[in-house]
């Protein structure tokens, strides 16, 4: 890629500015302390570069338990920038420690590597056990990094946990696109744009519609109600049936194939 090409890129994709700034920082070598432990308003934020996924409330609620009763979880990852630290893994700890009111003595470990390393550090983090991305979510984050073009079809594909031809695919729908290319942060409506296509959704589209919409609504309700739902079923029920109303019996038919096979035949 030419140098005036990177730059209309970097002017019009923000994670590709960001990535632009963190690259320059870096080229100027600075000695900087490395404390084990970081204050909240000392670890930079970038997740437009380096968060995969979307935010849980669930995932989040869960973390701030733990905090609260063991006072910290597993270390952060930063990238050190000069005197910054800039967060690459752990988005969803930091959040949960704002929020029980811990700002001092946050556990982090320091990425060792370029911020180009880092941003793919940030796909394989988010990939593990802990708390996988989704199918979309990985196809989106393949596509930033298609997006940014400073990484091999293998290194995306590994890190964003796709298949190599699949961002052959991507690769081809950015040239197609050119600059539009960055006027979207979704997988699926970029390959529709490039398609030209304004026809209803596939199947696998459709899913991943429902699904990601699906986990929103899960998401607001664990934000707004906790666990109190979960604790109060009989109230629940009652609240779901007040919302619901003639449209209950609908609701309960398509609950009944999300029950534990054990409770299938159970009745609402």
């Amino acid at each position: 890629m030419t140098a005036a090409i990177q730059e209309t890129n970097d002017s019009l994709f923000e994670p590709a500015r960001l990535l632009a700034e963190l690259v320059s920082a870096t080229e100027v070598e600075q000695q900087c302390a490395r404390p084990a432990e970081l204050a909240l308003d000392e670890i930079t934020l970038m997740p437009e570069l380096f968060q995969p996924r979307e935010i849980s409330e669930k995932h989040i609620g869960d973390l701030a338990r733990t905090i609260q009763n063991f006072g910290k979880v597993e270390p952060v990852t930063v990238l050190p920038v000069g005197p910054k630290a800039v967060l690459v893994d752990g988005h969803h700890r930091m959040e949960a420690y704002r929020r029980v009111g811990t700002v001092v003595g946050i556990p982090v470990r320091y990425f060792q590597g370029t911020p180009q390393e880092a941003v793919l550090e940030a796909g394989r983090a988010n990939s593990q056990v802990k708390l996988p991305m989704a199918s979309r979510e990985r196809q989106d984050y393949a596509w930033r990094l298609v997006q940014l073009d400073q990484h091999s079809k293998a290194e995306i594909a590994k890190a964003a946990g796709v298949s190599v031809a699949q961002v052959g695919n991507m690769r081809g729908v950015r040239k197609r696109l050119g600059q539009d290319a960055f006027n979207y942060p979704s997988w699926w409506r970029a390959r529709e744009a490039a398609e030209g296509s304004a026809e209803e959704m596939s199947d696998g589209d459709r899913e991943q519609w429902k699904e990601e919409l699906a986990q929103r609504f899960a998401d607001r309700l664990a934000k707004e109600f906790s666990t109190s739902m979960a604790k109060h079923p009989e109230v629940a029920a009652m609240a779901l049936a007040t919302y619901f109303g003639r449209k209950l019996p609908e609701v309960v038919a398509e609950l009944r194939d999300f029950l534990p096979e054990d409770d299938e035949q159970s009745e609402f």
